[in-house]
């Protein structure tokens, strides 16, 4: 994969204030509690500011599946530093091994914290989907350790691209240490090869960045997305039995969670088809769509709504060529 690809989401991924429905939250990972949210399942809700010297690139929610002799971890972090607080964290509440990583996507806010799982666990398997693999070893992972570096100013030094070494597609149910996980693939949304990773035994779903808590869905890398794919995935999942949704970025919780984001695309889409149904491009309409969405104008990254405004355009331009 070409850096170019990511010139945008290097101009987007800018330091920015968070917004006040969360002011008191620390940006250290250190400061973030591990947190419980089901019988198995433990969380580090963290921060939805932007990657920067103060977070030192931490922003997604590194979470960890306590079995009954080891600890599965989903979405280690941003870079090696997370990933080894995380079995820091997690040594607090238990001398368990990791015996397994999952990856939900390629984007480096969720993965680059393999490596830090890896020195400790050298030969410990890390899921994810087959595309995600072709992607890193494309090289797309050493753009996201440059990205990372230059907006963190180097706190993520001495990272390096450990990706994932067991290709899913979607279907598979695995049976890890009495733990059992059912994969889920809908298809293209928040990119072309989102794992979702439901947990049977506590009826908790990872939803990856396909969905995430009062954030702008798909905003950080609108070119990456479906936004009707991202709709398609949700609606499956809220067929499922859940009761326990982790997101990508923001507090876990119940049902509301993935509807706040379904409601939130959908009149996007509405929106935006309904005035392109009247002739408009997508700069003409950008101020008519913000105002339809007045409601969401606190959420993180409603800044760049604008931008989402214009790949949501060009799908639907899609849909009527």
């Amino acid at each position: 994969m070409k850096p170019i690809k990511y010139l945008v989401f290097a101009l987007v991924f800018m330091p920015m204030t968070i917004f006040a429905h969360e002011p008191q939250l620390p940006l250290d990972f250190e400061q973030h509690t591990l947190e419980q949210v089901s019988q198995h399942i433990h969380v580090v809700h963290g921060t939805q500011s932007l990657p920067n010297p103060q977070t030192r690139g931490f922003m997604n929610n590194p979470s960890a599946i306590l079995t009954h002799g080891g600890i599965i971890i989903v979405d280690p972090g941003s870079s090696a530093e997370i990933g080894r607080q995380l079995l820091t964290k997690l040594r607090k509440i238990t001398d368990k091994p990791v015996i397994a990583v999952f990856n939900t996507h390629v984007h480096g806010d969720h993965w680059l914290g393999n490596q830090g799982i890896r020195e400790t666990y050298p030969e410990v398997p890390i899921y994810a989907h087959t595309r995600m693999l072709e992607r890193v070893e494309a090289g797309e992972g050493g753009t996201w350790v440059q990205l990372f570096m230059g907006m963190t100013e180097g706190a993520v030094e001495g990272t390096r691209v450990i990706g994932p070494n067991i290709g899913l597609s979607g279907g598979e149910v695995l049976s890890l240490d009495g733990i059992t996980l059912k994969i889920h693939h809908t298809g293209h949304a928040h990119t072309d090869h989102d794992l979702m990773i439901e947990v049977v035994n506590d009826k908790g779903l990872f939803f990856g960045d396909i969905v995430s808590s009062r954030r702008v869905p798909n905003s950080d890398v609108p070119q990456d997305a479906s936004f009707k794919g991202s709709i398609a995935a949700i609606k499956a999942m809220l067929d499922e039995d859940i009761a326990v949704y982790i997101p990508g970025h923001g507090r876990s919780g119940g049902r509301e969670v993935p509807e706040s984001s379904l409601l939130f695309l959908e009149a996007l889409n509405a929106s935006v088809t309904h005035y392109f149904n009247q002739g408009l491009q997508s700069y003409e309409m950008k101020d008519k769509v913000i105002d339809d969405l007045a409601e969401y104008q606190d959420w993180n990254n409603f800044n760049e709504i604008g931008r989402v405004i214009n790949f949501v355009f060009q799908e639907v331009e899609q849909d009527n060529f």
